[in-house]
């Protein structure tokens, strides 16, 4: 609201977004503005009121809710037998009613006079404000000014400090917060005896500065706004909050709401329907003191299948009736997927590999049939059995509900695209689909081999034996992580067979996770990892395309974590995390794939880590290395114990992928090699002279994966062959000739 001299009377004004998010109902951005029986229902930053100069408001009679700074602003304003109802909040278990940013040199600010602050039922304690914009950061912070007269305040709802600072930057000293004979709803005056030393309170004598005229000035009354607006009231019934909690098997729905203004006897009636057209009532109560604002009634959790519909009808004799919207309780059938598939890639042989996500169904009154696309299958059982189109998968529910993880992979018995949905249907629900695209060629699957391995039994160095010739040899670095002491837990030693490394966050060595102690705690932090890398060799060429690990924890399941990211840049100008791959009981669904906003949750080993994971890089693409160039891979760990011995535990740390080097870019002595176009637009033509033996051709992309492999017989003489390109993106390609005596390569471009 931007006009001045703006009044409303017997008006609700309503922003209904949920909590944890700013969502101001009203705004108030000009001067003179005055509210009388009004309604204010909102949750962070219900009521924000501001404008040019020294801006006057006044609300007198009126209801204003929220849970976070719900009354904010710069204003002079007053509140004049006002109810402020701090709600509670579904996320924290205290709050802030308001958030003054008095401008330096403005003589007052919020002031609340005669108003009353119900308890709210949930046990949210609130301050009675905090100091916006006097905190770090402000280089002329705000003078912060909020005084209560005669406040009513409900059991247990005012923190025992009454008010708190921003942050630790907060000037105390230019803050004026003050409470004169604050009182309980039983009449008593309420605890002060712990308020913050820099709040004040006042005497009778302070009070007198307080009124509408000292405040507001001579050039404004807001009682001569309307006839009687600042004469006698009288409330109306008006519900707030009309809200259901649903039940379980043991234990009821619950209905619950507010008055917003309390009066005695007014009974409240709660009527329900099956079908939202014919209701009946299911309870009632009544209001005996006009102290009583919060109220409840059970009913009943409707039966799988269907749902229920309730209103409130509020009445008392000689006062308008209230009937509330109507809102619902659903056990309505309903299938949930968390998580989505990236692109399936099948070679000529053998399935693509597996993907999965996470199934949920409640109230199900009937089996679910999981159908999937032509050429794709799914599985419940980590791949023990696999259905198709032809024989969807069917899960029954038990006690109406369902949770499973669900396998899938392409498995076409022709080349080509694979696109469509995985459909999941339950009578009584929405079709819920999951898509899925893919591709068949008919080239063979790159070659992946272990190419490092850090055993991490004996110490941490890599197994020269297995290591690659084509990679370098390296050894692993801790960040924010030490090996075990030995001590702490002796069977627990830095290195062993049994037990692979085992490490905390302490410098000790002690296995202690805690925040305290500068480890991450339950949650991952960029800080805290270990970082294997791994480097092509000279003149050598590798595709990386997964990382194989056993990993547990040590008598802690509490928060345990991992996470793999990796970077070409060390981390300098890049960073991916890895997309998913295999577990110890399948395929990882994308809710706990080893990502580092989706973390696997180790599980607790105490004899040792035997669980495997399979995460792949770059998804079917993979990581190609030229030579000297690094993949830097750094593995993040959590744990919310705050014990210590609760070791982290990793062993058979594996890169696998492909040497792809040329071993030679000279053709082979007394042999020849000749492209021709090149660069080509459909195909290309192959001759090879001198080849005597059995040659492999195979054609590879920039990502190092074979897109086309021929076999060309050994033969005195010249010989041609072609490679049709009709079906590849335009691009540099690489031709390799691979024979028993070495191999040539030449750099095609496809336009």
């Amino acid at each position: 609201m931007n006009a001045d001299d703006f009044s409303a009377l017997n008006i609700t004004f309503e922003n209904s977004f949920g909590d944890g998010s700013q969502a101001v109902a009203v705004l108030l951005n000009a001067d003179r503005t005055a509210f009388k029986n009004c309604r204010f229902l909102g949750n962070q930053d219900t009521l924000y009121t501001k404008g040019n100069g020294t801006p006057r408001h006044y609300f007198r009679d009126c209801y204003i809710d929220g849970n976070v700074d719900f009354i904010f602003g710069s204003s002079v304003a007053v509140f004049d037998r006002c109810v402020v109802y701090a709600k509670t909040r579904t996320t924290n278990g205290s709050s802030y009613i308001t958030a003054a940013n008095t401008p330096p040199g403005q003589p007052y600010g919020y002031v609340f006079r005669n108003c009353r602050l119900p308890a709210n039922t949930g046990g949210t304690q609130y301050v009675l404000g905090r100091p916006w914009q006097n905190a770090t950061g402000f280089a002329t912070p705000a003078h912060n000014k909020v005084v209560f007269l005669n406040a009513t305040l409900g059991a247990g709802l005012i923190q025992p400090a009454g008010w708190a600072v921003w942050d630790a930057g907060t000037n105390t000293s230019l803050i004026t917060y003050a409470e004169y004979q604050s009182r309980t709803f039983s009449g008593n005056l309420a605890p002060i005896g712990q308020r913050v030393s820099w709040s004040k309170q006042l005497t009778a004598a302070d009070t007198a500065a307080y009124t509408v005229a000292n405040l507001f000035g001579s050039s404004w009354n807001p009682c001569a706004t309307a006839a009687g607006f600042c004469g006698s009231y009288a409330p109306e019934i008006a519900v707030s909050n009309f809200r259901a909690t649903k039940g379980n098997s043991t234990t009821p729905s619950t209905l619950s709401w507010n008055i917003s203004w309390a009066m005695s006897q007014i009974k409240y009636e709660l009527f329900r329907s099956s079908d939202n057209v014919a209701f009946s009532m299911v309870g009632e109560v009544t209001a005996l003191t006009d102290s009583l604002y919060n109220f409840q009634l059970p009913d009943v959790v409707p039966p799988a299948g269907s749902i229920y519909y309730y209103y409130l009808k509020a009445s008392k004799p000689g006062v308008a009736t209230h009937t509330t919207e109507t809102i619902r309780i659903s056990s309505a059938p309903t299938l949930t997927i968390t998580g989505t598939l990236g692109t399936f890639v099948q070679y000529q042989t053998n399935a693509s590999g597996v993907q999965a996500y996470s199934l949920a169904g409640a109230n199900l009154t009937a089996n679910v049939t999981i159908t999937p696309p032509a050429g794709y299958e799914v599985s419940a059982n980590a791949g023990t059995t696999w259905a198709t189109a032809a024989d969807p998968l069917v899960l029954t529910p038990v006690d109406n509900t369902l949770a499973a993880t669900i396998s899938v992979r392409l498995n076409a018995a022709t080349a080509g695209s694979y696109t469509g949905n995985i459909v999941h249907s339950s009578p009584g629900n929405t079709t819920t689909n999951v898509p899925v695209a893919g591709t068949k060629t008919n080239t063979a699957a790159p070659i992946s081999r272990p190419l490092q391995w850090w055993p991490l039994k004996a110490s941490s160095t890599d197994s020269s034996a297995v290591r690659s010739g084509a990679v370098v040899a390296s050894t692993p670095i801790l960040r924010g992580l030490t090996v075990s002491n030995g001590t702490t837990v002796p069977a627990i030693r830095a290195y062993s067979n049994t037990f692979g490394q085992a490490f905390g966050a302490s410098t000790n060595g002690d296995g202690t996770w805690a925040t305290t102690i500068g480890g991450p705690g339950g949650n991952l932090s960029r800080r805290v990892y270990e970082q294997f890398t791994v480097t092509a060799g000279p003149n050598s060429i590798v595709r990386l395309d997964s990382l194989l690990l056993t990993s547990a924890f040590y008598n802690t399941s509490s928060n345990t974590k991992l996470a793999v990211v990796y970077s070409r840049s060390n981390f300098a100008t890049d960073s991916a995390d890895v997309m998913g791959g295999t577990g110890p009981t399948g395929g990882l669904p994308s809710t706990a794939n080893g990502a580092f906003q989706t973390p696997i949750l180790l599980a607790n080993q105490p004899g040792g880590p035997t669980l495997t994971y399979r995460l792949l890089l770059n998804e079917s693409a993979g990581i190609t290395l030229a030579a000297g160039q690094r993949l830097t891979i750094r593995l993040y760990f959590s744990c919310g114990s705050t014990s210590s011995g609760r070791y982290g535990l990793l062993k058979n740390v594996v890169v696998k992928g492909e040497n792809i080097t040329v071993l030679s870019n000279k053709p082979l002595a007394g042999s020849g090699l000749n492209v021709f176009p090149n660069p080509a637009t459909s195909h290309v033509a192959v001759e090879l002279s001198g080849y005597s033996k059995a040659t492999e051709l195979c054609l590879y992309n920039v990502l190092g994966q074979p897109v086309q492999r021929l076999d060309v017989p050994g033969k005195a003489g010249i010989q041609r062959t072609t490679f049709n390109l009709s079906q590849l993106p335009a691009g540099v390609y690489l031709l390799r000739t691979r024979t028993e005596g070495g191999s040539d390569v030449r750099r095609i471009l496809k336009q």
